[in-house]
Formats: structure tokens, C-alpha cells, sequence
């Protein structure tokens, strides 16, 4: 006797194949998605070669075939001026650090390690509106080098205040109060309290200005903050015997 198929065998055939299809177009988009030179939706082939590298390379170092391998990019992915041969890039010197599985531009690299761009320094602590200025220190002068960096100073001076008059006598005063120090001694030194040739205060542009006519004839330099490079440049009166005897009340 034959065996009759009911309807509804024939509906859960039919979903089954179905499912079965829907599986084996999916499983073909990844093998196209992932499968090294074949084609990929959207990606072309993958037949550009470019450097990559292995592990982070800090600036300054020489670059060996450890630290570089090819990896291989469709056309709209490849990077841009990217190196495509290891042999181009072993021996040569990194410019900047470069991170890992990043490719490697001709821009990352240079032939001699004097080629290096230092690393900028980081900005001194330079308050908006305020200058920072190196002002001559000493064992004696400076509280035997006890002086550290965020200390505070106050300047005591001695000068004759009429030079020209010879019945006038050498007064000692305070005058600058409350320097901040930011550094004590060179950039690149400790900075840290010691006995040190300069020390390093945040004053005005004008403060400065006297600063430098109290303690010597030199020229001095000044550094702005840089906040204040758009900052046009702020006016300054003249400093002289009687100016500066007048503003600090020396008579």
C-alpha cells in the first residue's frame, strides 16, 4: 500500500530547505569576507602589501625584521604612502613612536638617528598674564640652597639711592615680595633645592622689567606664557633711579 504524504510534511520540508539555503549563503559571504585574496564585499582584493608594525617602536629606534611584518590591504584600504617591502624599512630609525599593527609611512622614519626630532618639553607653569625670569642666586644669597621649587621669596636690596650726591647713604630695603619660584637652577638639572647659580619666578612684565634694572646691567630674556602669544604686547614704563625710587618709597 502506498504511503500518502500529507500536506504538512511537505510545509516542514519546504521550511527546513529553506533554512538550509539561507546557511549556506551566509557561510559563502564569510569565506569571501576572510579568505586571504579572495573577494571580499565592498574591499576588491587583497594585493596590496604594506608594512606593518609588530609591537610599539619608541622614537629613536632601529627598526629590525622582528618589528615589521606584511600585511596585505584591498585597493580601498591600503594606506597611503606606506612602505610595501621589509627591506626598505630594516636598519632605518624611527622618527616618532609608532604603535603597534600601525602601518609605516615614509613620514615615521629617517636613515640616522640625528635626523630624531627631540620630544618637546612640557610648557612651564606660567600663569596667564605673568612672565617667567632667571634671576642670579648663590650660598649666601639664596638661604644657603634651601630654596625649592613653589617656594616663595621676598628680595632685600642695598644701593645708595642718589648716587650723585655724596651726603646720601647706601639704604637697605625690601622691594620684591612673594616671588614664586617655579625651577631652581638650568633646565635639565635636578630642580630641586641645592646650591644652584639661578632660580626661576614668576613676576609681571613690568616686575620684570625692574628686576632686571636692580640686578644688573645685562640684557635679560623673558618667557611668556604661552596663553599670551595672541596677547598683544602689554606697555611697560621706563625704569630708572627716580621711577624706581618711587614706586618702592626708597628716599
Amino acid at each position: 500500500m502506498a504511503t500518502e504524504v500529507k500536506p504538512k510534511s511537505n510545509r516542514i520540508l519546504l521550511i527546513f530547505g529553506f533554512f538550509l539555503a539561507i546557511v549556506a549563503f551566509g557561510g559563502a559571504l564569510l569565506v569571501g569576507r576572510t579568505g586571504g585574496g579572495a573577494t571580499a564585499l565592498g574591499n576588491g582584493s587583497r594585493n596590496i602589501p604594506a608594512v606593518v608594525a609588530t609591537k610599539d617602536i619608541p622614537s629613536s629606534t632601529q627598526i629590525t625584521a622582528e618589528m615589521v611584518t606584511i600585511v596585505q590591504f584591498s585597493s580601498e584600504q591600503a594606506p597611503p604612502f606606506a612602505y610595501r617591502t621589509k627591506e626598505v624599512v630594516v636598519g632605518k630609525f624611527a622618527a616618532i613612536p609608532i604603535h603597534k599593527d600601525s602601518a609605516i609611512i615614509d613620514y615615521d622614519l629617517v636613515s640616522d638617528p640625528s635626523g630624531v626630532q627631540p620630544a618637546k618639553q612640557a610648557f612651564l607653569p606660567i600663569p596667564k598674564g605673568m612672565v617667567a625670569m632667571q634671576i642670579p642666586t648663590g650660598e649666601l644669597v639664596g638661604i644657603g640652597g634651601n630654596i625649592q621649587p613653589e617656594d616663595r621669596i621676598d628680595v632685600i636690596v642695598s644701593y645708595n639711592p642718589n648716587p650723585a650726591d655724596a651726603r646720601q647713604k647706601t639704604k637697605t630695603q625690601t622691594t620684591f615680595t612673594n616671588l614664586q619660584i617655579i625651577r631652581v637652577g638650568p633646565a635639565g638639572g635636578t630642580n630641586a633645592r641645592g646650591i644652584t647659580s639661578s632660580l626661576t619666578v614668576i613676576v609681571t612684565l613690568q616686575q620684570a622689567q625692574e628686576l632686571k634694572w636692580l640686578l644688573d646691567t645685562n640684557y635679560k630674556y623673558v618667557l611668556r606664557s604661552v596663553q599670551d602669544y595672541p596677547v598683544p604686547e602689554v606697555p611697560t614704563g621706563i625704569t630708572d633711579i627716580d621711577t624706581f625710587n618711587k614706586t618702592y618709597n626708597v628716599r
